[in-house]
């Protein structure tokens, strides 16, 4: 039996979509939990119109907490996890069904996200073609990093590594640090035949989420030292991050300093030749105009992710996030 697990949090906006989508293609086996973080709106109200089981938590406790919870009372033996600010595209049910019966030693699998996000903007496309290119590569592969938005896993599996980590209280990295449990002692496959469509930030909440999850990644890295094979977060975006910061720096001081600026040349050139793969790919599917902005946003997230990572570096003696585990 599928157990479907969907953490909501002031869902309301979303609920009819994800939930039609959801059920429009149930097989004859599932369950739909949904656990709710103390809604201030009437995402439990919605979410009662279907057939769902809905358990409220009793006290705001964060995701991790929300999906061990539903996981608990799930009664199924595989657990299907799915984000509130989804679309499951049809199929994605009957394939995570499909998978566990014809690879009956797989214990986890993720989908992956559709290049079209699931609200309007550059940044939310951008940032939703960027994560597809950087995992639609590992296709049936074995990958570091366990996406809750579209994931499933044998509900013995998870409770053997222990859930999801509860010290981990926001949407932070707390499916990479399950990922990173899960494996020392199994394997994650992507099949990109289970996708949604995402909601993905806008400009400004984005500087606020790369802030606050490169420096969470970072004291993970710490812990675990650990590097992903998959993601936004695999090393050749670590790469391209550093030129982007340094070609900066070195632009900032070439006034002073004669070296700097053909420094700045040979670090914008190596950026650029580190994104190519990506770039190429939105430039087909959105146009060159599109991709010349995508460079841009991307260099400039890439001068942030470094600022964050300073300040990860700085503070991971005093932080108490590195003992977690």
């Amino acid at each position: 039996m599928i157990s479907i697990v969907i953490p909501t949090y002031n869902s309301a906006r979303f609920m009819p979509v994800l939930m039609e989508s959801i059920f429009k293609q149930a097989v004859k086996d599932m369950e739909v939990i949904i656990v709710d973080d103390c809604s201030t709106d009437n995402t439990v109200e919605l979410v009662s119109k279907y057939p769902t089981r809905v358990i409220v938590m009793e006290q705001n406790g964060g995701p991790s907490i929300s999906r061990n919870r539903g996981v608990s009372e799930a009664k199924g033996d595989i657990i299907f996890f799915l984000d509130s600010d989804t679309e499951l595209l049809d199929g994605s049910i009957q394939e995570v069904e499909n998978y566990f019966k014809e690879k009956p030693d797989e214990e986890c699998v993720i989908g992956i996200c559709s290049t079209e996000a699931l609200n309007p903007g550059f940044v939310p496309r951008y940032m939703a073609m960027f994560e597809y290119i950087h995992l639609i590569g590992q296709q049936y592969k074995k990958v570091s990093v366990f996406a809750p938005r579209c994931g499933a896993i044998k509900k013995e599996l998870f409770q053997r590594v222990g859930g999801y980590d509860e010290l981990y209280k926001g949407a932070d990295v707390e499916d990479f640090e399950l990922a990173r449990r899960i494996n020392k002692v199994s394997s994650i496959i992507l099949n990109p035949k289970m996708m949604v469509k995402h909601e993905f930030a806008d400009f400004e909440r984005a500087i606020k989420i790369y802030f606050s999850r490169t420096v969470m990644w970072l004291y993970l890295f710490f812990r675990e030292k650990q590097l992903d094979n998959a993601g936004p977060t695999s090393p050749s975006n670590g790469i391209a991050a550093m030129c982007a910061f340094f070609s900066f720096f070195s632009l900032l001081i070439s006034p002073a300093f004669a070296f700097a600026k053909p420094l700045f040349w040979v670090l914008l050139a190596v950026y650029v030749f580190s994104n190519l793969h990506w770039w190429n790919f939105m430039r087909k599917e959105a146009g060159l105009l599109f991709a010349l902005k995508s460079l841009g946003l991307n260099y400039f997230l890439g001068v942030e992710i470094m600022l964050s990572a300073a300040y990860g570096l700085i503070t991971y003696p005093f932080s108490k996030k590195k003992t977690q585990g």
